[in-house]
């Protein structure tokens, strides 16, 4: 007999993600061991050449409150792994109780493997109340290249985003030690102010770490400057330090952003890999 079951204002639909990359003895990248719970999955590897492609899937497509997700993904020594989603992710309106949505992402990134995190965008609903946190442990002969792109608000529906908060938070770590930390507090009042997001919608930051003791910065520096000079909104390319690269791109449409950013890994991917890269297929879907 059908039952009706009870409404649950408090419901949470935690779930994990634990995947394991190693280099085989034919030189391409492959997915030796992975585990979840809830509703996160992986599909199976596509590659180019050397780099493979791992899409990580959400089923629900976007999160409510108590929804909580942690990805954990391990590269062994020498592995290339370019870890992306299939679609946009959603932040939607929290309940009236303020409880969040809480996504953390772990990457470590062993001896002399490259990975590349570039998930699409994740659009923020009018009263969400997110947490997104990525910490990067990577080995100092390792490379590193990923962004984050926040879009604020539904312009197509004309649903602007006027209450609520994003919390974003990127830790690296090399070889055991703090090498950047940046944390970023969107609210709609940051989102309105000149000295904030001066009522812009979409927002990436990015970072390139590369290998210690390269000599690529400079010329890393200048090609993503030039990708980026027919971008309409505002950008910025810095490097921090020898090795360590800051990206940020802001703009009021998500679709310049986008574009902006699959420019950016064509060039990124180019220095890094030593070679032509391919866009991911699922971009193009």
């Amino acid at each position: 007999m059908n039952q009706c079951l009870p409404y649950e204002p408090d419901h949470t639909w935690p779930a994990s993600l634990s995947c394991q990359f190693h280099r085989t003895s034919t030189g391409k990248t492959a997915l030796a061991e992975v585990s979840h719970t809830g509703p996160l999955r992986v599909q199976k590897l596509f590659h180019d050449w050397d780099l493979a492609h791992c899409y990580v899937l959400h089923p629900p497509g976007g999160m409510v409150s108590g929804d909580d997700l942690d990805c954990r993904f391990r590269l062994h020594p020498r592995a290339k792994v370019l870890i992306t989603t299939p679609a946009s992710g959603k932040l939607y309106r929290s309940r009236k109780n303020g409880s969040m949505q809480t996504t953390r992402t772990v990457i470590e990134v062993d001896a002399e493997a490259t990975c590349a995190y570039l998930p699409q965008d994740t659009i923020v609903f009018d009263g969400a109340n997110g947490d997104l946190e990525t910490q990067i442990l990577i080995d100092a002969s390792a490379t590193y290249f990923g962004w984050e792109h926040a879009v604020f608000g539904r312009s197509a529906g004309s649903l602007p985003f006027s209450s609520g908060r994003l919390s974003q938070r990127l830790i690296v770590y090399r070889d055991h030690r703090l090498l950047y930390r940046d944390h970023l507090r969107i609210d709609p009042e940051t989102l309105a102010s000149a000295s904030g997001l001066d009522g812009m919608t979409s927002l990436a930051s990015g970072l390139l770490v590369l290998r210690q003791g390269s000599e690529e910065t400079d010329a890393v520096v200048t090609s993503c400057r030039q990708v980026l000079g027919d971008f309409p909104g505002k950008s910025g390319v810095t490097a921090i330090r020898d090795g360590l690269i800051s990206v940020r791109l802001l703009s009021a449409r998500a679709e310049d952003t986008r574009n902006a950013l699959e420019l950016l890994w064509s060039s990124v991917g180019e220095q890094i890999m030593a070679r032509t890269v391919e866009t991911p297929r699922i971009w193009r879907t």
